[in-house]
């Protein structure tokens, strides 16, 4: 079914035929929607920006698996990345994260139950990972 947000028709004159019954007409009202169906008012499509950030993001992604490995791969390293973020000490998350080898920019935050962390790469992608303790 079409939705149409424009409910309202064009007519060939300003009233609606039954307005002008007396008058004999030679064409029907017009069916067709106020808004043209064939114009978008959205710009033409070009995917070079959307394979870009693809691109980009699979190297977000790999940087991201170095992190989660190493939290996986090792109990002291988990111990004390909780242990600095539940004390509030921002350098040594950070420190503990880039020792995990990222090399990207990144940006941590977090809570007592859990650390968020934005990697981003240049201006045209982020990734956001949510852990939880």
């Amino acid at each position: 079914m079409y939705y149409n947000p424009y409910p309202y028709f064009v007519y060939p004159n300003y009233y609606p035929t039954w307005v002008m019954a007396n008058q004999p007409t030679t064409q029907q009202p017009s069916r067709y929607l106020a808004m043209p169906t064939n114009r978008s008012p959205f710009p033409p499509i070009n995917t070079n920006k959307l394979k870009t950030s693809a691109k980009r993001i699979k190297t977000i992604m790999q940087q991201a698996q170095l992190l989660t490995d190493k939290i996986d791969e090792s109990e002291q390293f988990a111990h004390d990345l909780i242990d600095a973020a539940q004390q509030s000490n921002k350098t040594e998350v950070e420190k503990l994260i880039a020792s995990t080898g990222i090399t990207i920019k990144f940006e941590t935050t977090y809570t007592p139950d859990g650390l968020r962390i934005i990697f981003t790469e240049s201006s045209c992608c982020k990734l956001t990972l949510l852990l939880g303790w």
